[in-house]
């Protein structure tokens, strides 16, 4: 741009003799109607006043009317497109007054057009800069409206997951715990009843079961109601285990013996490769996989005796658990597919079927 101003100035003498010569002046206000861009990015409104400042002066000291003008043009349309329209519709009447002001004092009928033609120059860099500017602000204020929705939208998900978090909560605390706290109440009067009476040593064990697998249960539906009702609102979770409020922690591997000696038959529990720590999703999966094969083979199985084999891989685990009863012609209900959904949701992948030595077997592999 400055090149192009200070060849056009110099070659516009050719045309223009009654123009001022070029002097120290004129050269410093020429550059300076073009190096008043460089602020245009970050201050457009200085680079208008700059620019027009420098032009104004070219103009009243009577050098030769060049390319000058269009710096100005070019701030202008930018300080109005950025939003500027103060600085930016002062400027414009800055640059229309200067030679306005000239065509008054010099009434002159070419001069008096020569302003006019100007002032829609100046007009047409202004007028598109203004469409720019509502063009941008709508395109802000649709983008802004948009993100308000979308963020009302996930508000309003989340607030009804929390009210189906918190209804579930309510259903399991005020009927499934309930019930299953009244089958341990009795469980333990019956088994001081059977004590009394001197009955029979299985079913004090049988009930020793129910007791003990109640408790648990109790336990378990404590932490479930932890993450469904989280201690502090908008936390996300539930808050850290308490060892003197009596919540249990979730179980994992390591109370896979315990279970195993509530289910009611003889279950052999195996552990091949190097036991470790697992992660606490695949060592609640492995529990549950475990607890709900028992729980099918106990139920729908016929089976005598089962086993459980837990293998630790470089970079998985795999669970499986085997039994001698009818195999896949034994009716099943749902808790297979659940198993799957819970394996799936840690990346995992579970295979049921028939054991290559008879009975059903139920083997599943998470990364871990």
């Amino acid at each position: 741009m400055a090149a192009a101003v200070y060849f056009s100035t110099i070659m516009a003498y050719g045309n223009q003799p009654d123009a001022r010569p070029l002097d120290l002046l004129g050269y410093a206000l020429l550059g300076a109607t073009a190096l008043g861009l460089v602020w245009l990015r970050a201050r457009p409104e200085a680079a208008l006043a700059v620019c027009a400042g420098a032009a104004a002066a070219v103009f009243a000291l009577g050098y030769a009317k060049a390319l000058w003008a269009l710096p100005p043009l070019v701030a202008l349309f930018c300080a109005i497109a950025a939003g500027n329209r103060r600085a930016g519709w002062a400027g414009a009447a800055f640059l229309v007054a200067v030679p306005g002001a000239a065509a008054i004092v010099r009434w002159d009928a070419e001069v008096a057009i020569a302003v006019l033609v100007w002032a829609l120059l100046v007009l047409t860099a202004a007028q598109p800069a203004e469409v720019s500017r509502a063009r941008r602000a709508y395109t802000a204020e649709v983008e802004r409206r948009a993100a308000e929705a979308e963020r009302t939208r996930e508000e309003e998900a989340l607030r009804r997951a929390q009210e189906e978090r918190l209804l579930v909560a309510r259903e399991l605390h005020d009927v499934t715990s309930h019930t299953v706290s009244v089958i341990a109440l009795h469980a333990a009067v019956a088994a001081e009843a059977l004590e009394r009476a001197g009955g029979p040593p299985e079913a004090a064990a049988a009930l020793q079961v129910i007791r003990t697998s109640s408790r648990q249960a109790l336990a378990e539906m404590k932490a479930v109601l932890g993450v469904l009702r989280p201690g502090t609102p908008g936390s996300g979770g539930p808050p850290p285990a308490d060892p003197r409020d009596g919540r249990q922690p979730m179980p994992g591997s390591a109370q896979l013996p315990a279970l195993l000696r509530t289910v009611g038959l003889p279950v052999r529990l195996d552990v091949e490769g190097e036991q470790r720590p697992l992660p606490p999703a695949a060592d609640l999966t492995v529990y549950r996989v475990v607890q709900e094969a028992l729980t099918n083979t106990i139920r729908h199985a016929g089976a005598t005796t089962a086993a459980v084999t837990l293998t630790y891989e470089p970079a998985a685990v795999t669970v499986r658990v085997d039994d001698d009863g009818r195999g896949s012609r034994a009716p099943r209900g749902h808790g297979l597919t659940g198993m799957a959904e819970r394996v799936a949701a840690v990346g995992g992948r579970l295979t049921t079927g028939n054991a290559p030595t008879g009975g059903f077997r139920v083997t599943a592999r998470l990364p871990a």
